[in-house]
């Protein structure tokens, strides 16, 4: 609706102070739909390390499916005699299935969340820009920290044994971890990270590939061990010209490092998901309790994918409640997320451990 005109200024779509009758009902979603989706991709830890397809729902649906593709293998073609050439391409050539024999992922786009919050007597109130950045961010954030909430627990249910909070349930990608910190503890040694370069290696694949997920005590552990901080003095490299560690996201072995504070885990000895700074879980068959402590995770470029509704990432909508003389805001966001990998010769994802 509509407001009469006031002689207070007030801050009007087009980012002007004015005191002609703009009306508070155009001031809010196109350009605070822009700030907030702004401030959330910069907010999201495990997001910003996802695949985004949401191109692939532009246009409608809410369901994407991903073919599984088996490993190619390559075969001779004329065995070394160019001469001795097939009778046909169809005798001479086999096509291999992957489409249907490999199976599919699926992303659906189900999951929505939203905040909201109401500003009394804004006509009033809002005599700067500040407002707009102060409520942004809150907004902004509140929409990252429910999908990153979202990213960490599946990173966790397919890596655990036994998940005390999901009836006993093995995650599909247990048993893919790496010895990375000292046993009973979250501080890393050498040995860990040659642990990890190894486990990449293996995995055919190279550094730039991958990204460290850790812990505020596997990466604070660092500066712990003159192993390592020497070279954050000095800035030595390690595998290539960047520093070993390079600030608060820098770069361990070759590998991108960022810290999360919000690891979703069981408690030792819990029954329910929590969400907090020194994460536990059970690293091997049959075990119970937590036992065993996640210094973080090393994840795969390709191994989250997500994908938001259209024209959803982080939508907001506002009206004037004249029953409290308030003008009520409403931002929500619309997405779906999957993770691809297996624990074959595709492994897209590993928990660090301690040995």
């Amino acid at each position: 609706m509509a407001l009469a005109p006031t002689s207070n200024q007030f801050l009007t779509a087009g980012l002007q102070d004015s005191s002609v009758d703009s009306g508070l009902h155009n001031f809010i979603p196109e350009i605070w739909g822009a700030s907030v989706k702004d401030y959330m991709e910069k907010a999201l830890v495990y997001g910003n390390l996802a695949a985004d397809l949401s191109a692939m729902v532009a246009g409608g649906g809410d369901l994407i499916h991903l073919p599984q593709h088996d490993e190619l293998v390559a075969s001779d073609l004329y065995s070394g005699d160019a001469a001795a050439l097939p009778g046909s391409a169809a005798d001479g050539i086999v096509f291999n299935d992957t489409t249907t024999a490999g199976g599919e992922y699926q992303i659906s786009v189900s999951e929505s969340n939203y905040a909201a919050f109401a500003i009394s007597d804004i006509a009033n109130s809002q005599s700067s820009y500040d407002i707009m950045n102060i409520y942004t961010k809150k907004l902004g954030y509140a929409l990252a920290k429910k999908i990153d909430y979202y990213i960490s627990k599946k990173l966790f249910t397919s890596l655990t044994h036994s998940d005390d909070a999901n009836s006993q349930a093995d995650g599909a990608l247990m048993q893919q971890t790496i010895d990375f910190t000292a046993a009973g503890t979250y501080n890393i040694d050498t040995t860990g990270v040659a642990k990890m370069i190894q486990a990449i290696y293996e995995n055919d694949s190279s550094l730039e590939d991958w990204t460290l997920v850790l812990a505020p005590a596997t990466y604070s552990s660092l500066f712990k061990n003159g192993d390592f901080a020497k070279y954050d003095g000095v800035g030595a490299s390690f595998g290539g010209e960047v520093p070993l560690i390079s600030g608060y996201a820098g770069k361990l072995g070759g590998v991108n490092v960022v810290v999360s504070n919000n690891f979703v885990y069981v408690a030792a000895g819990g029954s329910s998901y929590t969400q907090g700074t020194a994460p536990v879980f059970n690293a091997t068959t049959g075990e119970t309790g937590e036992g065993d402590q996640l210094a973080g995770y090393l994840v795969h470029k390709d191994c989250i994918n997500i994908a938001y509704a259209a024209r959803m990432k982080a939508r907001v909508q506002s009206d004037y409640h004249l029953e409290s003389l308030s003008t009520r805001f409403v931002a929500d966001s619309v997405w779906g997320c999957t993770l691809v990998g297996n624990t074959g010769t595709n492994k897209r994802l590993f928990a660090l451990k301690d040995a």
